[in-house]
């Protein structure tokens, strides 16, 4: 396993799936820093990552080095999970938050029951004009795919899914900001990334929850 550092004054976290030849990481635990700068605009958007789950570059201004990311990968080779980054735009007001799954994130085939429970792993961060908050822990997902919800909590974190055959849609929700949220669900796990604003904070993350057997 491999880790790179970032080059821009934002944070990228990226939550691989487990797998047989590795252990789920996401790589920023609580903390808090600094948040939007007067005079800048909040805005945000869902992006495709590239190939190797790196971001699109968003010309983010430069001043040090925050967080990280993790390579891991599945047994065929392919990166799988989400990841998110934010950050002022170089050159312009604007305070961007952006966030993505793996396009070869695989959650497995089409699932047969009617309902499933995922468990497994959260990361988010909050920034509003006060700080950015960073938030990682564990969430507990309920799928019906007759009434196409996917619906959980943790730490303030809620999800308010739709499930439309393997992809998810809806939205993710903290404090006062709503999330545009997009992934993949299926016989194995849900990966979803999430991104979204209002004119004073930014709301930028995913889940990633593997499947339990039933009782």
């Amino acid at each position: 396993m491999t880790t790179t550092k970032l080059k821009y004054a934002s944070v990228l976290t990226m939550a691989a799936l487990a797998c047989a030849c590795s252990s789920t990481t996401i790589s920023s635990g609580r903390s808090s820093g600094g948040g939007i700068g007067s005079g800048l605009t909040p805005a945000s958007r869902l992006v495709t990552l590239e190939a190797d789950g790196s971001i699109p570059d968003q010309n983010f201004a430069s001043s040090g080095t925050r967080g990280e990311v993790s390579d891991i990968r599945n047994n065929s080779g392919a990166v799988s999970g989400f990841a998110y980054q934010y950050g002022r735009v170089q050159g312009s007001n604007q305070y961007l938050g952006v966030a993505g799954i793996v396009p070869t994130t695989d959650p497995g085939g089409a699932p047969t029951d009617a309902t499933a429970t995922y468990r497994g792993d959260y990361a988010f961060s909050y920034i509003d004009r006060g700080r950015a908050q960073d938030r990682t822990g564990k969430i507990s997902l309920d799928a019906d795919f007759t009434a196409g919800t996917l619906e959980g909590q943790a730490d303030g974190l809620e999800i308010d899914g739709t499930i439309n055959g393997q992809t998810v849609g809806g939205t993710a929700s903290f404090r006062d900001v709503d999330a545009d949220m997009r992934g993949v669900i299926g016989s194995e796990r849900a990966v979803a990334a999430f991104a979204g604003n209002n004119n004073g904070a930014v709301l930028v993350g995913g889940v990633n929850a593997d499947i339990q057997p039933e009782n």
